[in-house]
């Protein structure tokens, strides 16, 4: 008997097909734990449509891997039943590995470890979504990690979901551009689809002559969406203060202050640094949020305030710093930090562009040199980056913009800090 295919209801796409034989890894609680996990962590606090999840980007790359793949079979690229199963199961789990509120907390609740390295664990198992996948083939799980880890043997399906023009990022783009309602980060996808094909040793994806300007608006959407919602002030405040919270939390159960309570269970092993990977696959967002609505009536003045401030949104005040700030601004900051009442180890926030998880395109000798460049060919069909064919993307992409700024507690703080700046740089 062939049951019908999974059908889900998606603000970006439209209707998302599931295979029915792939329903089953959805219906693991490792995938329905996504559902509890803010795609955007805390951005909320800037955009306030900003709520959707993990579980729906996941769908939604699948979804774009099955578009993406009829799109080059119509141009004669085929691919194998083999390629079409991991590459769809890839996409599917690509993210299964994020923890709560998504980068927000990432290498602060489980130090040293990403959410890529958790993705691979989870994968491995011994998971629900372990099982699932080696009904389907008992060497799925390891073929998932070798695309992920980017396997010379699947470059390809690599390349597809993780690479510079990617289907990870079209889709987080445009799923991130609706939720927070904001025009930064949208572009022509059915368009940019359209004029996508194979290079000639069929590892890598390459933009037609024709398609040079869909290209470019993917380009700038990325940009565009790196400054106005990965790294918007606001935002980046309210994650920085998430951080020194924990900190405070951590430092505070070291010496004993949570013996008689105040931890839940779930959170113990973090603050104790001695979680286990099924520690790990139990906490979301709840376990977040409900600790700090626990913690905002502790007797630990800090650990209280911090706590009211990302519950209440009440924020730090950001400062902006030049590109090449005195070298003993630090200190001099402490100081006026200090002496408006504060302890600056908890109430003076660093925050800089390198810290985001997100990026945007820049050229070979500025980016990450295992991604490769966005492939566009010229009129004559070779192959090109994007750099060398167009004079606006080689504008933004020449030289990585640097942002810098610290957060005080409160608007004296940041008047003092201002004219502290002002006099140092004249």
């Amino acid at each position: 008997m062939k049951f019908p295919d999974k059908l889900f209801r998606d603000p970006v796409h439209g209707y998302i097909r599931l295979p029915e034989v792939l329903k089953p890894l959805v219906d693991t609680r490792e995938f329905q734990r996504l559902k509890r996990i803010r795609h955007l962590g805390l951005s909320s606090v800037t955009y306030h449509g900003s709520e959707h999840t993990r579980f729906g980007h996941s769908l939604g790359v699948f979804h774009l891997f099955e578009r993406l793949v009829a799109e080059l079979e119509y141009k004669g690229h085929k691919f194998s039943d083999e390629e079409k199963v991991l590459g769809g199961c890839t996409a599917l789990l690509h993210d299964i590995g994020h923890g709560p509120l998504s980068h927000v907390l990432e290498g602060v609740l489980t130090p040293g470890k990403k959410h890529e390295d958790w993705t691979q664990e989870i994968i491995l198992g011994p998971t629900e979504i372990h099982c699932s996948l080696t009904i389907i083939d008992s060497h799925l799980p390891e073929k998932i990690c070798q695309v992920l880890k980017g396997d010379p043997k699947w470059q390809l399906l690599t390349n597809i979901i993780k690479s510079q023009i990617d289907i990870d990022r079209m889709d987080y783009l445009l799923r991130d551009a609706i939720m927070t309602g904001s025009t930064y980060g949208r572009f022509d996808l059915p368009r940019l689809l359209s004029v996508l094909e194979l290079n000639e040793q069929r590892n890598s994806l390459v933009v037609q002559y024709k398609g040079l300007m869909a290209a470019e608006q993917f380009v700038f959407a990325r940009y565009y969406a790196y400054w106005q919602i990965y790294f918007h002030k606001t935002t980046r405040g309210i994650e920085k203060i998430l951080h020194t919270l924990w900190a405070r939390a951590k430092e505070l159960y070291k010496h004993g202050f949570f013996s008689q309570g105040g931890v839940s269970p779930t959170l113990q092993p973090f603050l104790e640094e001695k979680w286990q990977p099924e520690d790990y696959l139990i906490i979301d967002d709840v376990d977040i949020w409900q600790a700090l609505k626990s913690w905002q009536f502790s007797s630990d003045d800090i650990l209280s305030d911090l706590s009211r401030r990302v519950l209440n949104r009440e924020l730090f005040k950001p400062v902006s710093l030049p590109e090449n700030p005195p070298f003993d601004l630090h200190e001099q900051c402490k100081q006026v930090v200090q002496t408006h009442g504060y302890n600056p180890k908890y109430y003076l926030l660093w925050d800089r562009a390198s810290d985001v998880a997100y990026d945007y395109y820049t050229s070979q000798d500025e980016d990450d040199k295992s991604k490769p460049p966005i492939l566009v060919r010229d009129s004559n069909g070779k192959p090109q980056d994007i750099t060398k064919l167009s004079d606006p993307v080689r504008a933004i992409a020449g030289k990585r913009k640097v942002g810098f700024c610290i957060y005080v507690p409160d608007e004296n703080c940041r008047n003092d800090i201002k004219k502290l700046i002002e006099n140092a740089t004249k």
